[in-house]
């Protein structure tokens, strides 16, 4: 299997989303791991702004980079960006590869393997929650979403933002105080649904119960190549 990842958005999480697959990966030698193809495409436009505020848009470019990597002979193409899911129907249209749904794996996981948890509180760009990305997905299996507030989605933009420029200027004393509002004592658990948070959370070493859309679409990457 060839598996090609449409990457850029933003790199340092593309980078986190392939050394995670090779982590993944049983392997005993360098033949054992999956043959990936990287498009590092650095041009697409920001998906969070051309939903909020009229921005470029990006599909022209998510699209010349699935015909590369389809050019190239990837069987499968994972992107590593949760906001560019809202996408995902019109950009499937332009390649005949199977692009693995992001959102979808991380619902269906969810369900089938936390099947007695029934709300989560998701942590993602305004881009994502303005355009209910996950909601589709959720409300079909019975699931439920806790959205932060108007306030709290600057501060993780921010916190997004900062990744992207390869700066982690958060703590975890902090992390924990945006989350802990939320939670409220109760025991329900985060979904990071920002790659840049993927990376955030594994930085600042945050240890309560969450889960990883990034780590999940890793793990269906590596699924797939058996």
């Amino acid at each position: 299997m060839i598996l090609g990842i449409l990457g850029g958005m933003g790199p340092l999480a593309t980078c986190e989303l392939f050394k995670r697959i090779i982590e993944l990966t049983r392997a005993d030698k360098d033949q054992d791991h999956i043959h990936t193809i990287i498009d590092n495409n650095t041009k697409i436009p920001d998906r969070t702004k051309y939903i909020l505020e009229n921005g470029e848009d990006p599909r022209p470019e998510m699209i010349r980079s699935l015909i590369r990597l389809e050019s190239m002979g990837a069987d499968h193409i994972a992107i590593p960006c949760n906001t560019a899911h809202y996408f995902y129907d019109h950009i499937s249209a332009y390649t005949s590869v199977n692009i693995i749904n992001m959102i979808y794996e991380t619902a269906t996981y969810l369900k089938e393997n936390h099947g007695e948890i029934e709300e989560y509180l998701l942590l993602a760009t305004e881009g994502t929650y303005e355009m209910k990305v996950y909601d589709r997905y959720f409300e079909k299996l019975g699931l439920k979403i806790l959205v932060p507030n108007d306030e709290d989605k600057k501060i993780l933009m921010d916190w997004i933002h900062g990744v992207k420029s390869s700066r982690i200027d958060v703590g975890l004393e902090e992390f924990e105080g945006l989350v802990e509002k939320y939670r409220a004592g109760k025991n329900m658990p985060i979904i990071v649904g920002c790659t840049e948070l993927s990376v955030l959370v594994k930085e600042i070493k945050y240890s309560k119960k969450y889960f990883d859309s990034m780590t999940i679409l890793a793990e269906k990457c590596v699924e797939l190549a058996v």
